[in-house]
């Protein structure tokens, strides 16, 4: 099944000047499909309230247990990509956290962030391939030292 892909950001103006929008392969629409679904907090989009995941309603949480956090954040993250990619199959998803100082040149104080390293494998439903996708986010500060 021959289908054509569009790069995220859509170019609009393109439209408008008559020229075609940017295309892209199968395996990078669906990694930039994964990205919005990662960096989306559930209620964004009106199409569809239950688009995104819930790693935007954990941000602030104070983590007693960072197993427990990314576990489950894992789990949301299973089910958002098998209810809104379903180009792929076969997911596992890794989720790992860890503290990462970040040092402004300009102030004084060294700010800790909560890295979030997101892995996604699995099987392109099409072909069987096997896919990869690999991303991370810096949230929220922790602390100031």
């Amino acid at each position: 099944m021959l289908s054509e892909f569009y790069k995220y950001p859509l170019k609009i103006s393109d439209i408008f000047e008559g020229r075609e929008l940017s295309k892209c392969e199968l395996g990078e629409s669906i990694s930039q499909n994964l990205q919005l679904i990662i960096t989306s907090h559930y209620g964004e989009h009106r199409y569809n309230p239950t688009f995104g995941c819930e790693i935007w309603e954990m941000d602030f949480d104070l983590i007693m247990s960072i197993r427990i956090w990314e576990e489950k954040l894992r789990k949301s993250l299973v089910s958002a990509v098998a209810d809104n990619e379903k180009r792929i199959e076969n997911i596992d998803i890794e989720v790992r956290v860890s503290e990462v100082e970040k040092q402004n040149p300009f102030d004084k104080y060294i700010a800790i962030k909560r890295r979030v390293d997101i892995f996604v494998k699995g099987n392109v439903a099409e072909t069987g391939e096997k896919y990869h996708f690999h991303t991370d986010l810096f949230l929220s500060p922790i602390s100031y030292n």
